[in-house]
Order: C-alpha cells, then sequence, then structure tokens
C-alpha cells in the first residue's frame, strides 16, 4: 500500500513540495500501522484475482455526531497530514500543506453537517489509471455513507474532479494556489498555478434538493439561450418590405 501511495503522487508538484519520496515512505506506513484498525478510519483496497496485486486503495474518515473528537486523520488529506505528521505535528507553518488542511478544515465547516464521511484519499498504480478502479474505490465510499445517509467531503485538484462528478458529487467551491510560492529558497523553477476544488455528496434529500436546483437553472440557462436565439433572428428578419 505504501508504495502505491508514493507511486500515484510521484509526479505531483504539490506533494513534491510538500515532502520527498523517501522522507515519507516511514510516515506513510506508520499511518497504516496506526489506523487500519482504527473505526473511524475505513481503508478499502482494490486487489487483482488473478496477480493479488493491489491496484489501489482509498481510506475515508468518519465524524460522527456525538462522541469522541476522531484522530486527525479523519477529517484531512493523506498528503498534508503526512506532511504534517512528518514535520511535528505543527501544521501553522508549514507552507503548501497547511494551506491545504486550512481550507479543507474551513469547506467542513462551512458546507457541512458534523456528521460527515470525508474521503483522505484515493491511489491507484499510475499504470492503471483510467481504468476504472478508482470510480468503484470511490463508489464504495458512496455506498457506506448512503447506508447511514451521511454527507461525504472531498477536496481534490480540480483535474481530478470529473471522479466525483460522475458519481454524483456536487461542485460547492473552487480556490487557486500558486505553487512558486511555496518554493524553498533557492528553487529556481517555474511551477503552475493549480486549482483546486471541494465537492460533496448529501444527504438523499439534500442530494435531491441540488438536482432540482440544478434542473431550474438549466431550463433558466436554456430559456435564455432561446430567447437570445429569437431576439437575434428578429434583428436579421425585421419584417420590412
Amino acid at each position: 500500500m505504501v508504495e502505491v501511495f508514493l507511486n500515484a503522487f510521484e509526479l505531483d508538484q504539490s506533494v513534491e513540495l510538500m515532502y520527498t519520496k523517501d522522507a515519507i515512505r516511514p510516515v506513510i506506513q506508520q499511518m497504516l500501522n496506526d489506523y487500519m484498525n482504527d473505526d473511524k478510519i475505513q481503508f478499502q483496497l482494490a486487489v487483482d484475482r488473478n496477480t493479488r496485486l493491489i491496484l489501489g486503495w482509498m481510506s475515508f474518515g468518519i465524524i460522527p455526531s456525538t462522541g469522541p473528537v476522531p484522530p486527525e486523520l479523519a477529517f484531512s488529506q493523506v498528503t498534508s497530514w503526512a506532511a504534517q505528521k512528518r514535520r511535528g505535528g505543527d501544521m501553522s507553518c508549514y507552507g503548501l500543506a497547511g494551506q491545504l488542511e486550512e481550507r479543507s478544515r474551513n469547506g467542513q465547516s462551512q458546507y457541512l453537517p458534523r456528521q460527515r464521511l470525508v474521503i483522505n484519499t484515493i491511489v491507484t498504480e499510475p499504470k492503471y489509471k483510467c481504468s476504472g478502479v478508482a470510480g468503484k474505490l470511490l463508489r464504495f465510499a458512496v455506498d457506506y455513507a448512503r447506508a447511514s445517509d451521511w454527507t461525504i467531503w472531498a477536496q481534490t485538484p480540480s483535474a481530478f474532479g470529473g471522479l466525483f462528478r460522475r458519481n454524483g458529487f456536487y461542485h460547492v467551491a473552487d480556490f487557486d494556489l500558486d505553487l512558486n510560492d511555496y518554493k524553498p529558497p533557492g528553487d529556481e523553477r517555474l511551477l503552475d498555478i493549480e486549482t483546486w476544488a471541494q465537492f460533496k455528496l448529501g444527504t438523499r434529500a439534500e442530494s435531491q434538493q441540488e438536482k432540482q436546483r440544478d434542473a431550474i437553472a438549466t431550463r433558466e440557462h436554456d430559456d435564455d439561450t432561446m430567447g437570445h436565439a429569437e431576439s437575434s433572428q428578429a434583428m436579421e428578419n425585421p419584417g420590412w418590405t
């Protein structure tokens, strides 16, 4: 599982700014050791039936409405959480990891109830990307949440937003991060401005309301488009003789 995680983010600029592959390996291994049997952190593996190789895996945190506060990982993305753990636990001064953590926490507080499920990570071996593995892992989380009618939260680079849209998630916010602001001293590379997206999948009632709002917005857009077309046609054919 550790190698799948490391391979999945090998070419990711934002992850590269938070830690190196060698530095984070023991942190991820310790995370698996600590939380594999914690009932507030759920793991799901995608395994090839023939070779028994792990093709991908996911974890999600369970935040109940009452009771003890779950482990920090339950609220977090594994990438930013791992950077926190590697540096001793204080997120306030650790640049990109701290920014991602703060954005996710604020988004959860703004858009979701206390009782929720948080996608911590979904990773696949690079050669199995676009093979449906990530979608199957995500649908496991959706089914798990639907069984208790819980809301789900996910924060991801917008390039991967299609995975969540295809599975019924509702896009709630975007934010941009200029990765050049988080480079270490002496790094002269020109990095990207990375857009991140925040998604939620509401309870059954909330999801139905969101679908209705989208349907109304689509009809209004179609009406505006049709009205514009009719106006244009009238200008082109004023009926003069």
